[in-house]
């Protein structure tokens, strides 16, 4: 099957310490050197070389944690997909996540743009002693009219196999024209976050600290959680800005990272 960009990329633990053991990608894809924000932690930025997605473009990312690895990952800049004439852009990911491994996957918004068609499609394996910190944000693009949502549809699929059971299946789809604004959709705000932790370390004192987290943003978004089968937390965000969703994501973010792992925060933006 031919890809527009393909990146594969496996992460081992060497003695405490996280190293990318594997990594080959092609086309419109690259991978730079890891970046150590961490000492033990190295931290990836997967590069899209174009200026952004086009009519039929197809890309595949996996990547593979080892036992007790622990990774973060981001992209280099937002995703933007432009004018699709004939056929939708479409985007795989597959994670799989090995025992007592850690994997923070924070990429930047994706941005649809007049006339866009994207299909995503993201599916994780991982174990019950492994860690997963997930976030997806979605931005109206510019168009010519100066109006929102000219983008013709976004469709989102997330699944996670736990244990070898599917736990979480999320299907978001997004069609302008189809009452996009009103209740049940966006209730009239312009951007949507979501933020997804699965790590079993997330206990109830941690849930109940979110609320505080959550109730401090109240004036600046619309924020609802719940909690999955297994030990987690997922986190839906309305706003009017990509600012704010940033915000509450590197919050959110903050707090994980203090109470489960006893590390400090990471600024991961390139701006």
């Amino acid at each position: 099957m031919n890809w527009s960009g393909l990146l594969q990329c496996t992460a081992i633990d060497k003695h405490g310490c996280t190293m990318i053991s594997d990594c080959y990608y092609e086309g419109a894809f690259k991978l730079i050197r890891p970046v150590y924000l961490h000492p033990s932690q190295p931290t990836i930025y997967l590069i899209h070389l174009g200026g952004g997605y086009v009519d039929g473009d197809r890309y595949k990312t996996e990547i593979v944690l080892k036992e007790k690895a622990k990774l973060i990952a981001t992209t280099q800049s937002a995703t933007k997909v432009y004018k699709t004439v004939k056929m939708p852009v479409q985007q795989y990911t597959f994670i799989h996540l090995d025992e007592q491994s850690v994997l923070e996957f924070l990429p930047d918004p994706l941005i649809a743009y007049e006339n866009a068609k994207f299909y995503q499609e993201t599916t994780i394996h991982m174990k019950e002693s492994s860690t997963l910190i997930y976030s997806d944000m979605i931005t109206p693009g510019w168009s010519e009219s100066g109006e929102l949502f000219r983008y013709d549809w976004i469709r989102s699929k997330l699944k996670v196999y736990y244990e070898g059971s599917l736990k979480l299946f999320d299907h978001l789809y997004l069609k302008p024209g189809d009452e996009i604004t009103g209740i049940l959709q966006m209730e009239g705000y312009t951007h949507f976050g979501s933020f997804l932790v699965l790590s079993p370390f997330i206990t109830n004192n941690v849930v109940h600290e979110m609320e505080t987290v959550f109730s401090s943003f109240s004036s600046q978004a619309h924020i609802g959680w719940s909690t999955p089968m297994v030990p987690g937390l997922v986190v839906r965000i309305l706003a009017y800005e990509t600012d704010v969703i940033e915000m509450i994501f590197r919050a959110i973010h903050e707090l994980i990272r203090k109470r489960c792992f006893g590390e400090g925060s990471i600024f991961l933006r390139k701006y």
